[in-house]
């Protein structure tokens, strides 16, 4: 294995550099998505019953043992709980943006990683027919089949590796998104619940 990287010539190098990057963005964001656990359910009905109560500071040590957005969200509005509505959605605002940034965390350079290994791959590509036309041209007579294949190598090696580590990010990308897209879509939907509902309380005191 270590003499096929070798034969793909300088390039492999950043490639290698951007596979560590990939295994290492990967494996943080899965354990980050994972653990990320709560029942929406549980958490809008236990929460709601104890704003019914006028109990937010029960709410909050509730909500402190969970590790989930909507959950800290939830903690950082009851913060100003007795405020009004305004206070109360701008809180629910910068705690939901304050997540996002959480949740994109390492996708940016994972994006700029399915573009650059392609082209680094197609680097080598180039790099190595450029080798094989110097053997050609400083060859007396024909040249052997080894220093010809040196070239060669390199050329497809790179664009194999480029293209192995871009496809199966390419797919984790599209699966990070997808978690990303359902986690927003109950952050808005809870956040709107919970405005109803501190909206609800308000009008009945």
């Amino acid at each position: 294995m270590w003499q096929i990287f070798l034969s793909g010539g300088p390039v492999m190098y950043p490639l290698l550099l951007c596979s560590v990057l990939v295994m290492t963005i990967t494996i943080e964001r899965l354990w980050y998505f994972l653990s990320q656990r709560g029942d929406l359910e549980e958490i809008r009905r236990i929460v709601f019953r104890l704003m019914e109560k006028d109990a937010p500071l029960e709410a909050i040590q509730y909500l402190q043992k969970l590790n989930q957005p909507v959950a800290r969200m939830y903690q950082a509005a009851l913060l100003y709980y007795g405020k009004d509505r305004a206070q109360i959605e701008t809180s629910l605002r910068d705690s939901g943006e304050l997540e996002i940034k959480k949740m994109e965390r390492g996708l940016g350079l994972l994006d700029v990683i399915i573009t650059a290994a392609p082209l680094l791959g197609l680097l080598g590509t180039v790099t190595g027919i450029i080798d094989s036309f110097n053997v050609l041209s400083a060859a007396q007579g024909l040249p052997s089949a080894a220093d010809l294949s040196r070239g060669i190598a390199e050329a497809l090696i790179t664009t194999a590796f480029g293209l192995i580590i871009a496809i199966p990010s390419l797919f984790l990308m599209h699966w990070f998104n997808r978690m990303i897209d359902k986690n927003l879509t109950n952050m808005n939907q809870m956040s709107k619940e919970f405005l109803e509902n501190y909206g609800n309380r308000g009008e009945q005191l």
